[in-house]
C-alpha cells in the first residue's frame, strides 16, 4: 500500500510539473526622459503598440517577453513626429534624455545599439563636416553621405544593424541601388532575415512599380470639406503633378514657389496639380495653403507619415511628386526649372 501510494504520489507530481507554464523569461526596457512627467508613452514594435506607460518623476519602466524576433522596438511619446527606436539584443536597456530633444536621446545596454549608435555619430560628423565645405556642391555633399550609408550596409552585410541603416536611408537611394545592397545580403547568407531587410525589399517593390513609364496606382481621399477626390476622375484629359509635401516640410515650403509658378504658367494650357499632404493638424495645413497661394485641389488623411496614398508611392521623403499623363507617370521628382521645362515638354501638342 505504500508503495502504491509513493507511485500515486510521483504521478501526480510528474503530471503538475507536465501542466504547470514555465515562467516567461523577460527584460526590461527603462525609460528616462527630462520634460516627460505625466506624459503617456507607448511601446512599439513593427509598428504595433505592445504597451503603455505614464512617466513619473522622469521614470517609467517596460517589462518585455524575451523573444526570437527581437530586432527592434520603438518608444513614441505625443508631439513627436516620429517613434525612437532601438535594440534591445533581449537585454536590460536604458532611453536617456529629453523628451523635448528626441534626437539626442541615447540607449544604454544592447551592444547592437552602440553599434548603431557609432555610426550615427560618424555619419553626424561627416555631415557637419560637409556642410563646412561651402565651396562643394549640395548634391555632391548628399553623394558622400549616401555612399558612407551604402558602404557600411555593403561592409556588415549579415548584421541587422546594417539592415536597419539601409532602410532608415531608403530615401537616398534608387531601386537599382537598393537592389544592389539586398543582393550583397543575400549573397552573404541566404538564410538571413530581418524585419528591415524585409521592409526594405518591400520599399524597393513599391518604388519600381511608380518610376516614370509605369502606369498610375489610382487612390482616393477627402479634400478639405470631406470630399473624396479620385486621382484618376481628376487627371482625366489633364496633364496632373500628383505634389506630396506638409506644412511642417521646411523644403516643401521652399519649394512651393517653383510649383506655383509653373501652375500660373501652364493651368490654361490644361496643366492641373493635386496636393497630398502629410499634415495631421488641419488648420496648420490649410494655413500653409493659404499663405503660399497654392490654388489647385488638395487632400489628406491626417494621419501624417502614415498617409495611405504615400505609401502607395513609396513616399519615404517629401517633397516629391509625380507627372501623370493618360494614365501613365511621365517624370518623378521634379522642381523649379527642371519641373517648368518638363511640364512645357509635355503639353506641346
Amino acid at each position: 500500500m505504500k508503495t502504491r501510494n509513493l507511485l500515486i504520489g510521483l504521478m501526480a507530481l510528474g503530471l503538475f510539473a507536465c501542466t504547470s507554464k514555465p515562467k516567461t523569461e523577460t527584460f526590461k526596457i527603462n525609460v528616462n526622459l527630462a520634460n516627460a512627467d505625466g506624459k503617456t508613452v507607448y511601446l512599439q514594435k513593427d509598428g504595433q503598440t505592445l504597451d503603455s506607460a505614464t512617466i513619473a518623476n522622469w521614470d517609467a519602466v517596460f517589462e518585455t517577453p524575451v523573444c526570437k524576433d527581437n530586432e527592434m522596438y520603438s518608444v513614441m511619446l505625443k508631439g513627436w513626429r516620429r517613434a525612437f527606436p532601438f535594440f534591445t539584443d533581449n537585454n536590460d536597456v536604458t532611453i536617456e534624455g529629453d523628451a523635448q530633444n528626441p534626437n539626442a536621446i541615447v540607449v544604454k545596454g544592447s551592444a547592437s545599439q552602440d553599434r548603431l549608435m557609432a555610426f550615427t555619430e560618424s555619419y553626424n560628423a561627416l555631415e557637419t563636416k560637409l556642410e563646412a565645405d561651402s565651396t562643394m556642391a549640395q548634391a555632391d555633399k548628399d553623394e558622400i553621405l549616401k555612399m558612407h550609408c551604402f558602404d557600411y550596409v555593403w561592409e556588415n552585410p549579415t548584421d541587422p544593424v546594417a539592415h536597419y541603416v539601409m532602410y532608415r536611408y531608403k530615401w537616398a537611394f534608387g531601386p537599382c541601388e537598393l537592389r544592389t545592397m539586398i543582393d550583397n545580403i543575400h549573397h552573404a547568407d541566404s538564410t538571413l532575415i530581418t524585419k528591415n531587410l524585409a521592409m526594405a525589399e518591400e520599399y524597393v517593390e513599391k518604388q519600381e512599380r511608380v518610376q516614370a513609364g509605369q502606369s498610375i496606382i489610382d487612390f482616393t481621399q477627402n479634400d478639405a470639406d470631406g470630399n473624396p477626390v479620385t486621382l484618376s476622375d481628376l487627371a482625366q484629359g489633364k496633364l496632373l503633378l500628383v505634389d506630396f509635401w506638409a506644412s511642417w516640410c521646411p523644403d516643401c515650403r521652399k519649394a512651393n514657389p517653383g510649383v506655383v509658378a509653373a501652375y500660373q504658367k501652364y493651368h490654361n494650357q490644361g496643366f492641373d496639380i493635386l496636393g497630398v499632404s502629410f499634415d495631421t493638424d488641419k488648420e496648420k495645413w490649410l494655413a500653409a495653403i493659404e499663405k503660399d497661394g497654392l490654388t489647385w485641389t488638395h487632400v489628406s488623411d491626417l494621419q501624417g507619415w502614415g498617409n495611405a496614398a504615400g505609401a502607395l508611392y513609396a513616399i519615404a521623403f517629401i517633397p516629391q511628386n509625380a507627372l501623370i499623363k493618360n494614365g501613365v507617370i511621365v517624370a518623378r521628382n521634379l522642381e523649379g526649372e527642371a519641373l517648368m521645362e518638363e511640364v512645357g515638354r509635355q503639353l506641346q501638342p
